[in-house]
């Protein structure tokens, strides 16, 4: 089993369906910890979240009688891939691997899941017709842009979007084969991700 963490519902379901798309071989079955569990804002107090996370994770696979395989956590960075991000990501993938007891991924989304959706932009009028994204954003480093949730409700058309939609989107990437470990997006974040999770032994 893997267990997925992280700060919201919409978020861990972008997981549930990246997950098994950017996994080496077959995916073990995926469930998620409906705590919200904050990590990069709380740089300076981790090891009682990921104590937290140990905790429910390990009650999850006992629950289901499983084998831990591996814990992914999510955290939206709230800032772009620069220095800082180096910093924080460093010191929670320390206190994550220090912490549990099973291998872990960081999902440190710089600065917002958002920015990682837009790396599919074909994904987004399977969802709704009406939706396109600007060519000019298709070829740029997302990981640079300071605000994606609020840039996509501006420029995607309608409906306006909301982060409810983010799953949805992200199923309909996986569906279209769009999803890789280097897709043809650009957000180091979402890169750094996809080679933890494929080091995983």
């Amino acid at each position: 089993m893997i267990v997925v963490a992280g700060e919201s519902g919409n978020d861990r379901g972008v997981l549930k369906k990246l997950i098994p798309a950017l996994y080496q071989g077959k995916c073990p079955r995926i469930e998620e910890i409906r705590d919200e569990i904050k990590l990069a804002a709380a740089i300076n107090q981790l090891s009682p979240r990921v104590e937290v996370i140990r905790k429910r994770a390990l009650a999850k696979a006992k629950d289901c009688d499983a084998e831990l395989v591996g814990i992914v956590v999510h955290a939206d960075m709230d800032a772009v891939t620069d220095q800082g991000y180096d910093r924080v990501r460093d010191r929670v993938t320390a206190q994550l691997r220090a912490g549990l007891p099973c291998n872990s991924a960081l999902a440190l989304a710089a600065v917002e899941m958002e920015a990682w959706l837009m790396q599919f932009p074909d994904a987004f009028p399977k969802v709704h017709p009406g939706w396109a994204m600007r060519p000019q954003d298709c070829g740029r480093d997302l990981g640079l842009l300071s605000d994606p949730k609020e840039h996509l409700k501006r420029h995607l058309g309608k409906p306006i979007y909301k982060e409810s939609h983010s799953p949805k989107i992200m199923d309909e990437a996986v569906k279209g084969r769009h999803v890789s470990a280097r897709p043809s997006g650009n957000n180091r974040s979402f890169r750094d991700f996809a080679d933890e999770l494929a080091a995983w032994k």
